[in-house]
């Protein structure tokens, strides 16, 4: 990502945390960065992130997700005895929609044009403010904000996330 681009992007994550209300020291949102995840288009697939807290068995993470924006279908396994990354994602401001495999409930749902064959888990679980859900080690999900975005804070146990599986071939 270009540094206009990602200077632009961390801007409205900010402003989309402000809207949210929740409180943040200036050392966090200088810590927020910005992932295309090697995809090379931010607006339709990425994630703004920063770790607020991280111990040796757990993790906060303010997970923003501009509107409409996508953090593509990937899993979290087991690996070398640990069970996989369990996490939880309460919406703090905005809408947020979780996608696991499961029968197909939203004929409108949004997938990133000409990726269609990456996007398998089609049961759409949507979010609003104060609402959350819990995802077990080994599913397949992918994350969308609402048309406003959404603020999001993601609680999990501490894993490897090298270890994450990724079904898209242009995830680097």
């Amino acid at each position: 990502m270009d540094a206009q681009l990602e200077k632009q992007v961390l801007a409205e994550t900010r402003d989309l945390i402000s809207r949210s209300g929740f409180p943040m020291l200036p050392e966090e949102l200088d810590g927020l960065e910005a992932n295309d995840l090697g995809m090379g288009n931010f607006r339709t697939e990425g994630l703004i992130e920063v770790e607020i807290l991280r111990s040796p068995k757990i993790g906060v993470t303010v997970l923003v997700l501009l509107p409409d924006q996508t953090l593509p279908q990937h899993a979290h396994p087991s690996y070398e005895g640990e069970k996989g990354k369990e996490e939880t994602i309460r919406v703090v401001w905005g809408q947020f929609k979780i996608y696991i495999p499961g029968t197909k409930n939203n004929e409108n749902m949004v997938i990133p044009a000409g990726k269609e064959k990456y996007y398998t888990a089609l049961h759409e679980i949507v979010l609003n403010e104060g609402e959350q859900y819990r995802l077990e080690p080994n599913i397949e999900h992918w994350f969308q904000a609402g048309h406003e975005g959404a603020v999001t804070l993601e609680f999990e146990n501490t894993v490897d996330q090298t270890k994450n599986i990724w079904y898209d071939p242009a995830r680097k």
